[in-house]
């Protein structure tokens, strides 16, 4: 038996404590829009008003689990920065990392791609080998629980629901917003870096 905690108490780490299966399974529409069981029904991610970024997730130190280098998201933000959350075994997560391989072919160097793995029972070698096994060669980074749990309380409890697809954008004066939940085509993100 291993000490490694449980999902629910990840999330209830994550300040994300009322969650629900609906929400955890990426279904669940409520009649407000939001997923069933996120809270506030506006956490889904229409785009956000403009933040400043702050926290211990912009700063804290992470490892690219291909490279093995460590980065800041802070570090990276002479471009504009697209920072994902997920986990390996979330589909619609592998439906847009997949999408991001158009992305990225589109828009060459211009912008960063960093994909943190919410998931506390997922490892480094685990997330290197989906990396490698899909082609995908942006930055992979395990999110500690402390980063998870500041993009939680700044951005919302669904940044901590890989079904959901949450993204942030971090363009390079620092401005975050956090984009809309679901699949972003190459078309939509291509805009939303426009913006910055």
């Amino acid at each position: 038996m291993t000490n490694r905690p449980t999902r629910r108490a990840f999330l209830r780490l994550a300040g994300v404590g009322g969650v629900g299966i609906a929400g955890c399974l990426g279904g669940g529409q409520t009649d407000s829009g939001g997923m069933a069981g996120d809270q506030p029904a506006d956490d889904t991610g229409g785009n956000d008003a403009d933040t400043g970024a702050n926290g211990d997730w912009y700063t804290t130190e992470l490892t690219d689990v291909r490279t093995g280098e460590t980065f800041t998201i802070e570090g990276l933000t002479g471009r504009p920065v697209l920072v994902e959350t997920f986990a390996v075994w979330c589909s619609n997560c592998l439906s847009q990392q997949k999408e991001m391989i158009n992305f990225h072919e589109a828009v060459g160097d211009d912008v960063v791609t960093v994909a943190l793995d919410i998931d506390p029972n997922e490892d480094a070698e685990k997330v290197r080998e989906h990396a490698e096994r899909h082609g995908f060669d942006w930055r992979y980074a395990l999110s500690p629980a402390s980063v998870t749990k500041s993009l939680t309380d700044e951005f919302g409890s669904s940044m901590a629901s890989a079904p959901t697809v949450p993204m942030l954008r971090v363009c390079p004066d620092g401005t975050t917003t956090r984009i809309k939940n679901g699949f972003k085509s190459t078309d939509y993100l291509r805009e939303q870096v426009d913006e910055c």
